[in-house]
């Protein structure tokens, strides 16, 4: 995409619904600046770690989340690699869902400015696998489906005590 459109450029994929756009994001999530990209980074950093972490102790099970945190880390690491390596992460779909007003409003002595979009925010394919996923194991915890699935039955062939008999 960087190679293709220069930044601010856009190519119609399906008419006004779907384009291509080259987005250089140097705020936060979907552009929003509540916090500096420094310290955006600097979250950043524990919270991947923190998942790969969680990750390597929830492989052994067939969790769901043992299947839906890989797709969270890569996003969240590959977010992470574009701000420490280039300062800013590359978003290139821009859907047009429908217009969105929020008036302004402070919340816990941080003021927020509002927010009127007439075309949704523009995204990366690392924040369409965080966000499905995210939405998929809220879901599933919701639904109290998120836990581990039964082991696997044991081999046919011999004793479940793995002993010679």
């Amino acid at each position: 995409m960087r190679s293709s459109l220069s930044p601010g450029e856009s190519v119609r994929v399906l008419g006004e619904f779907l384009r291509l756009s080259h987005v250089e994001n140097r705020a936060g999530v979907m552009g929003i600046s509540l916090l500096p990209m420094w310290v955006l980074t600097l979250l950043s950093l524990p919270a991947v770690l923190f998942m790969g972490w969680w990750l390597w102790r929830q492989l052994p099970s067939q969790s769901w989340l043992a299947r839906l945190l890989p797709w969270i880390l890569g996003g969240a690491a590959g977010n992470l690699w574009d701000r420490v390596v280039r300062h800013r992460v590359t978003d290139m779909f821009d859907v047009n869902i429908p217009d969105l007003h929020v008036p302004a409003f402070q919340l816990l002595g941080l003021r927020f400015d509002g927010l009127f979009l007439e075309r949704w925010w523009v995204f990366n394919l690392a924040d369409s696998f965080i966000f499905v996923c995210m939405i998929w194991l809220l879901i599933l915890g919701f639904t109290g489906r998120l836990e581990d699935e039964p082991a696997a039955a044991p081999d046919s062939a011999g004793p479940a005590d793995g002993s010679q008999g």
